[in-house]
């Protein structure tokens, strides 16, 4: 049944029946190239469905022409602001596509908006 308010693509956590997956092969690329895993994202999407703890997170759609996707940042353990990127997928399953340290000008819009400045 298709809903009435919401397109396929639209980010959305369902509490019991989201999944959160990410590509095998694009994990080593992630690691090589940004130096983090994609599990952290996974991470710190978990603690956005369970919020248990206070880190400031805030996400956002940002649509390519392939598909919707949703950008987020929040703060990793080191306290570094981190830039993540995530798409829906069928049967409520969210796929993490990459996860870096922010650039300046996120940190500049992460700090605007959650009043959180990483010290460099």
């Amino acid at each position: 049944m298709k809903s009435p308010h919401w397109k396929s693509e639209d980010f959305r956590v369902i509490i019991g029946s989201s999944r959160i997956t990410y590509d095998e092969k694009k994990e080593t690329h992630n690691r090589e190239v940004h130096k983090y895993s994609l599990l952290s994202a996974v991470d710190f999407l978990e603690h956005l469905i369970l919020p248990i703890s206070s880190r400031p997170f805030i996400t956002r759609d940002a649509s390519t022409k392939k598909e919707c996707r949703h950008e987020h940042m929040t703060i990793d353990d080191s306290g570094k602001v981190v830039f993540f990127v995530t798409t829906m997928r069928k049967k409520e399953t969210i796929r993490v596509i990459s996860l870096r340290r922010a650039n300046e000008k996120e940190r500049e819009v992460f700090a605007y908006y959650t009043g959180f400045e990483e010290i460099v």
